[in-house]
């Protein structure tokens, strides 16, 4: 893949469903996949390199081929980790999702952005995603088929998530009891008062950053999240 190609997939990842659909006969799909952390991870505490799992709870298929199942492991690696202080204005997180693991073992590269996150309802409606998503902040995309652009937009209206519970959940595919609290075409950071998503694009693996007024960036365990990647390579 040329580097223009391969530059051009990535801005792909941060397309929504329906732009996306748009492209496709230009670069290849764009795979999706929803995962949950199982740790939670804080800007302040984290240290370059530090990985943390993302347990897939949806399969990624290529082609009618299961190529990632459900219960896969993705690798988060921390790039970038820095509390507000005298330095930064805003806390920042940065990760990369680098890496995928099958329950059987088998290790596969991957190139995926992290395009929604859901926080853990707690048993309160002040921590409940589907009341959080109401002060969500949209995300923004440097750095895509253009070095240096920014791109700021609204998610469409019907990547948001509904007010009550009933609506804003689905169940998984696999007919697991776990509800997904997002939905494919979801952007930003729902039950996260103040965090915003953004993208490094120019070049690859692309970054996923988390940034916030607050002290710190924290992503609870248990927080859903959106993936976007490019289609992994099938097992052979």
């Amino acid at each position: 893949m040329n580097k223009f190609r391969r530059t051009f997939l990535l801005s792909l990842l941060c397309l929504p469903p329906a732009l996306l659909a748009q492209e496709r006969n230009a670069a290849p799909p764009v795979s999706t996949v929803f995962a949950v952390l199982t740790k939670s991870v804080e800007a302040k505490s984290a240290t370059i390199d530090q990985v943390f799992i993302l347990r897939t709870l949806t399969d990624v298929s290529v082609d009618g081929v299961v190529v990632i199942p459900k219960g896969s492991d993705l690798r988060a690696r921390v790039t970038e980790a820095h509390a507000k202080d005298k330095e930064h204005a805003q806390a920042g997180l940065s990760l990369v999702v680098d890496w995928a693991e099958t329950k059987g073992g088998a290790e596969i590269p991957v190139q995926a952005i992290i395009a929604a996150v859901a926080a853990p309802p707690q048993g309160s409606l002040a921590d409940d995603p589907t009341y959080g998503m109401m002060h969500s902040v949209e995300p923004t995309m440097t750095g895509a088929s253009v070095p240096g652009t920014t791109i700021t937009g609204n998610a469409p209206a019907n990547s948001r998530v509904g007010s009550t519970a009933a609506v804003a959940t689905a169940d998984v595919k696999s007919g697991g009891d776990l509800h997904l609290l997002l939905r494919e075409s979801s952007q930003g950071a729902y039950g996260y008062d103040g965090l915003s998503l953004s993208w490094q694009l120019t070049t690859p693996p692309p970054v996923t950053v988390f940034n916030t007024k607050s002290k710190s960036v924290e992503l609870k365990a248990g927080t859903q999240m959106l993936l976007r990647m490019a289609p992994p390579r099938r097992l052979r």
